[in-house]
C-alpha cells in the first residue's frame, strides 16, 4: 500500500498535464516595457490585477478596451492611484473593486507601479489594435 500511493499520486497529477488548445482570453500578449518601473508595474499587475482587468471580469474594465479606459485616464494617473489604493465602491456601497486590487500586501508605490504599468499598456494595445 506504501508504494502504491506515491505512484497513485503522481499519477493524478500527471493527468492535467495535456497539451490543450490556448484560450482566447489567454491571446492578449501583454506588453513590456524596458523603464523599471513599469516593468516591477508588470509583475504585480500580471499577479494581481490581470485576474479582472485582462478581460474584464465582474465589470472591470478590460486592459484591451481603450474606450472604457479613455475617461478614466483623462481624470489622471493620481485619481487612478486612489482608485486602485481605496477601491470603488457601486451605488450599494459594496466594493466592486478592493482595495488594493485585493492584496493586502501591496505597498502604495507598487500599487502605483502597476497603474503605471495598466495605463501604459491600454496605450501600446490600442496602438496595436489599429
Amino acid at each position: 500500500m506504501s508504494r502504491i500511493l506515491p505512484i497513485a499520486i503522481c499519477l493524478y497529477l500527471l493527468g492535467g498535464c495535456s497539451e490543450q488548445a490556448p484560450q482566447e482570453e489567454s491571446v492578449v500578449d501583454m506588453p513590456r516595457f524596458a523603464e523599471e518601473h513599469l516593468a516591477k508595474g508588470r509583475g504585480i499587475w500580471m499577479g494581481t490585477c490581470r485576474n479582472c482587468h485582462l478581460m474584464g471580469v465582474s465589470g472591470a474594465p478590460a486592459v484591451t478596451d481603450a474606450t472604457a479606459w479613455a475617461p478614466r485616464i483623462e481624470k489622471g494617473a493620481p485619481s487612478l492611484y486612489q482608485s486602485a489604493l481605496n477601491g470603488i465602491k457601486g451605488s450599494d456601497d459594496k466594493f466592486r473593486m478592493p482595495p488594493r486590487g485585493g492584496n493586502n500586501r501591496l505597498k502604495d508605490e507598487q500599487i502605483r507601479q502597476a497603474v503605471d504599468y495598466m495605463i501604459a499598456s491600454v496605450g501600446v494595445l490600442t496602438e496595436n489594435s489599429k
